[in-house]
């Protein structure tokens, strides 16, 4: 697995709760002092002036489990800590059983310790949001026939992880002479272990379709929850995954659940999108595969129950730990979500024999490894008159429905990924001095930023053979400014003029490879 440019991360709600706002870490600085003694220094702040506990967690840089002993830290640490500026924590991490300490992540947790409202969180999913991104989505997004706009799908589920300030990876891998990648986004867990909760969906379409139901609305979906999520830590990790290559067999996620899996990371469910979009009061417009009413006879008269109507998502899962899944998601949706009707179908373990049409999607992969794991679906082809058409685009959705699927996924994820009320800092750190790798080195230097107008880019001399393109993507990953840079130069001034207010990103094309910083423009 790849990792490009791993951030240090703020997770700080916007969002006022009405009982209580979330406290806030700021101006976080680590400095070492002697062999290995840290200092870490924060500023603490809560609206309320509750205290907070606060914790220190440490392991290896790029972990996902956070299992460094910190209980020698001191300083302004534990329960009972109040607001305010200055605060300081020293740890000795010499004993640590690790190869190499100079190499670090640390993690600092201020919770206030009140409830956080999971109505709230739920309520915040904004279907102008979903027009907007399912919008842009919309095109056919395929190897061959729609290589630009899948790369720009691509560049805008990276730049969205990043703009959230979310772990972003990707698992990229060669499909006949295609480079296909999974893009990933982790919120880290405020806990020690690895536990890990996945919500995904591919982003590729066959070669002919738009793919706004399929499955556009699922990378639209899982964004807008991800927006929603990643303001709050959790107890447990959540990753955010957009597979590649669905339409040719369900390679991106067998690549990742064969592969991409890390070695401390254990994956406790996964939700998948599949079409959420498309839903029907036309009588008869639900059809069913053959055999069906004999295998699933209560869901089938749910189904009958309403004339065959396709107003329902229906919900996935396999005997054993993917049924407690199944029935976990339709829990919290029935109780935050009351208007969505979830229809439960329950796989044998023989489904690849019994009910293959219920293996048709990312969630498989995970099935034959065991992992728990549910699809949401509107049933595609047995609903869908679109399905894999050129007429499978943003007029046949129905965004109210779409809305409701992905609140009862944000109701139970926040849920079993354990949202806290609580600001989280995290950062990887690097205390090996010498020469910096040639991607360090080719790290962009923008000023002003923010800027308007004009913003000059510089990089190392040393670095400068490797430079070869410059381009400014806007948030959606769409290039908005572009330049070749000429061999030796190392500095760059871009104009900006016509540009809107917002985050943009540029982008450097190098012989070492791709990295990214982010420009705000004023």
């Amino acid at each position: 697995m790849k990792r490009i440019l791993l951030l240090p991360c703020l997770f700080t709600c916007c969002f006022l709760l009405a009982q209580n706002q979330l406290p806030v870490l700021s101006n976080v600085e680590v400095q070492r002092t002697g062999d290995k003694i840290l200092t870490i220094s924060y500023d603490l702040s809560d609206a309320e002036g509750n205290a907070c506990t606060v914790s220190l967690l440490a392991g290896a840089k790029g972990a996902v489990a956070l299992g460094f002993n910190t209980d020698n830290a001191t300083g302004d640490l534990g329960t009972g800590i109040a607001p305010g500026t200055g605060k300081q924590i020293t740890w000795d991490f010499s004993g640590q059983a690790t190869p190499d300490t100079n190499r670090l992540r640390l993690m600092l947790v201020a919770d206030d310790l009140q409830p956080v409202d999971i109505q709230t969180l739920v309520d915040q999913v904004d279907s102008t949001r979903l027009v907007g991104d399912l919008t842009f989505l919309e095109g056919v997004r395929h190897r061959t026939t729609g290589a630009a706009h899948l790369q720009e799908t691509k560049d805008f589920l990276w730049f969205g992880f990043l703009d959230k300030g979310l772990e972003t990876t990707d698992q990229a891998f060669n499909y006949g002479g295609y480079t296909a990648q999974n893009i990933m986004g982790r919120q880290p867990a405020t806990s020690t272990n690895g536990d890990t909760y996945l919500l995904g969906g591919h982003f590729d379409t066959v070669d002919d379709a738009p793919g706004a139901d399929d499955n556009g609305s699922a990378i639209a979906g899982m964004m807008e929850a991800m927006r929603i999520l990643s303001q709050y830590p959790t107890k447990k990790s959540i990753k955010y995954i957009g597979f590649d290559l669905e339409e040719d067999g369900l390679i991106g996620s067998q690549r990742f659940v064969q592969q991409g899996i890390n070695s401390d990371e254990s994956i406790l469910g996964a939700i998948i999108f599949e079409m959420i979009g498309y839903y029907t009061e036309t009588p008869n417009s639900q059809t069913l595969p053959n055999g069906f009413n004999l295998l699933f006879p209560n869901a089938y008269a749910e189904v009958q129950s309403q004339d065959f109507r396709g107003n329902f998502i229906t919900n996935v899962g396999k005997q054993g730990g993917s049924a407690t899944l199944m029935q976990q998601y339709k829990t919290h949706a029935d109780a935050y979500v009351p208007a969505l009707r979830t229809i439960n179908v329950e796989a044998p373990n023989s489904w690849q024999t019994l009910t293959p049409d219920l293996g048709r999607s990312d969630h498989a992969p995970f099935w034959v490894a065991n992992t728990p794991a549910i699809m949401l679906t509107d049933g595609a082809n047995f609903r869908n008159p679109n399905y894999h058409t050129p007429n499978d685009n943003v007029s046949t959705i129905d965004f109210t429905f779409m809305s409701n699927v992905v609140k009862g996924a944000v109701a139970t994820l926040a849920q079993l990924a354990e949202v806290q009320h609580a600001d989280s800092w995290w950062a990887d750190l690097d205390f090996v001095s010498g020469v910096p790798s040639p991607i360090e080195n080719c790290k962009l230097k923008l000023s002003p930023n923010p800027a308007s107008g004009s913003v000059l880019v510089e990089w190392a001399t040393s670095c400068a053979p490797q430079i070869q393109r410059l381009n400014l993507l806007d948030a959606y990953g769409r290039i908005v400014r572009s330049v070749n840079i000429e061999l030796g130069k190392n500095r760059h001034t871009m104009d900006l003029n016509g540009l809107a207010k917002g985050n943009y990103y540029l982008k450097v094309e190098s012989s070492q490879g791709n990295f990214v910083e982010k420009l705000v423009v004023r």
